[in-house]
């Protein structure tokens, strides 16, 4: 029975289509066809020049930096404040600020993480007053040779 329906409506709008097409087209006259003739091909030559100037547009914007204090500041109700959570006290570390979550889940890896990054800066450091010293001994060494 469903079928049946269905062809029915997909007969009834195919004809209806058909009609309202053949009489659309049947009432107009030659200035309304010069006129549609007109509007699609200016659509078609000046469509790609739009395409372009709208994507020089988009360029333009996308190379524009975004200031995100701008955006920050103009929130009036934080995520966190309607979670219920408190401000961020101030005396939490720079590093800290804005990523509490509710119960300071992630704390310990942070923590961990400035550890490690700790680490490497100071090996870097220690390597590179290495390599002055060593710099350093062999511009004395060339004097106390060459004399």
């Amino acid at each position: 029975m469903s079928t049946s329906i269905l062809t029915s409506h997909l007969q009834t709008w195919a004809s209806n289509a058909h009609h309202n097409l053949v009489t659309a087209t049947s009432r107009l006259s030659i200035h309304d066809y010069i006129r549609l003739v007109t509007i699609i091909g200016a659509y078609c030559l000046l469509r790609p020049y739009l395409m372009k100037l709208g994507a020089r547009f988009q360029a333009k914007d996308h190379e524009r930096e975004i200031d995100m204090d701008k955006f920050s500041s103009s929130a009036k109700i934080s995520p966190n404040s309607l979670r219920g959570q408190v401000q961020v006290p101030e005396d939490s570390e720079s590093e800290d600020e804005g990523r509490v979550s509710g119960m300071g889940w992630g704390k310990k890896a942070r923590r961990r993480q400035r550890m490690v990054l700790r680490k490497i800066l100071d090996e870097e450091e220690r390597v590179r007053r290495e390599e002055e010293e060593a710099e350093s001994d062999r511009e004395i060494q060339e004097f106390l040779v060459d004399s």
